[in-house]
């Protein structure tokens, strides 16, 4: 079993059609496993994956059967945490794991330099700019975590690798990716400097240059993506702030919001009880808005909102429940030992996840790998302890 999560975490950088694939592999493998022992091995997230699952198949199949196959992908897909680990399992998983992460920098690189030279922009070997400011954001943020447990050239190296992949990250434009970036760069600092494995002057240090370096990020933003330059115009007082400029920052969100908001309105005057507990279905946006202008499966706004109408309050428990589980366990973390960051190492997915979904959605194709991280994460905790 150990080889084949590592062959999954490695299939993400490969192909989304191989991740797949494997994953369904993983569920099939639970379920005999649940039919063999007749129980599951859950740690803090069962609840929350079983209220997220739970609506997602149901108001799919009630509402929009046509897309009943994604909602399986979104939500049975999930399932691949309850996958049962040993404690010799878990233990090479997590010397193992990071490793991937630090060679997926190496890996894609090749193609995203020539990406960038013939077509202007950042894709790897499978997806494109969102998955790049992915991959990046991970490597970045593991190098920069590991390179305090390396001798002095590979600190240096690894600090290096760190503010590489944070440039990746900016040319591949994605905000959302940024944003995971910084936040979570912070946080890593601030449990180094709470675990005291870096010192005040240290801390301060680092912070003062990773502002800097994130200041010439902006400036380069401000010249090449259209977005940034119309927030500084409109900052400065040059453009109005209103629906349409609202639209060009938020990338069409503004009239995403709107047009869910109807659909909300809509249930709670009918008294329609059933989609605002369970939501109306994956991809709703399809046919609750079929004349919509934007073409957007989804009411891509504040992952709050699309992800009421898509799975109604019982599902965005589960979401906000992962969400609270997760950051509680990331503010509390302290490193005593480097094993212990490799166990921060390998949470890192879900909460770059996590942040970029805030102004999106829930759902990715990568996300039972994810969840799946977390549990590993989750049981080498109980056997430390």
């Amino acid at each position: 079993m150990k080889y084949y999560i590592l062959f999954l975490v490695l299939s993400l950088y490969l192909s989304i059609t191989l991740l797949e694939g494997l994953i369904i592999l993983g569920i099939l493998y639970t379920l005999w496993s649940l039919f063999k022992s007749k129980k599951l091995q859950g740690e803090k997230l069962s609840i929350p994956i079983f209220l997220y699952a739970f609506p997602t198949l149901l108001s799919t199949l009630l509402y929009y059967t046509k897309r009943f196959d994604k909602a399986i992908e979104e939500g049975l897909f999930q399932f691949i945490y309850f996958l049962n680990l040993s404690k010799d399992e878990i233990y090479f998983l997590l010397r193992q794991i990071p490793k991937i992460f630090l060679f997926g920098f190496f890996l894609l690189l090749p193609f995203e330099l020539h990406s960038y030279y013939k077509f202007g922009e950042t894709k790897p070997i499978w997806g494109g700019t969102f998955e790049t400011g992915f991959f990046y954001t991970l490597s970045g943020l593991t190098f920069f975590l590991l390179s305090f447990f390396q001798e002095r050239k590979l600190k240096i190296l690894f600090l290096l690798g760190a503010f590489a992949s944070f440039f990746v990250v900016i040319f591949s434009h994605r905000r959302s990716m940024i944003l995971a970036y910084v936040v979570l760069f912070l946080l890593i600092l601030y449990v180094l400097y709470r675990s005291k494995i870096i010192r005040k002057a240290v801390f301060l240090g680092v912070l003062v240059l990773f502002l800097s370096i994130g200041v010439l990020g902006y400036a380069y933003l401000s010249k090449t993506d259209y977005r940034f330059k119309t927030f500084n115009e409109i900052i400065l007082g040059y453009r109005e702030l209103n629906e349409q400029t609202l639209n060009v920052i938020s990338s069409e969100r503004c009239t995403l919001f709107k047009e869910g908001l109807e659909v909300l309105k809509e249930d709670i005057k009918n008294k329609r009880y059933l989609p605002l507990l369970i939501g109306h279905g994956v991809r709703a946006k399809e046919y609750l808005t079929p004349k919509s202008p934007i073409v957007q499966p989804r009411y891509e706004s504040f992952f709050v909102f699309s992800e009421f109408i898509e799975r109604g309050v019982v599902g965005l428990i589960g979401i906000l429940l992962i969400y609270a589980i997760y950051f509680k366990e990331l503010f509390s973390f302290r490193i005593r030992e480097k094993l212990d960051a490799y166990r921060l190492v390998i949470i890192l997915p879900l909460g770059i996840h996590l942040i970029q979904t805030i102004f999106t959605y829930f759902w990715d194709a990568m996300l039972p790998v994810f969840l799946l991280l977390f549990k590993i994460y989750e049981v080498s905790k109980e056997h430390k302890s």
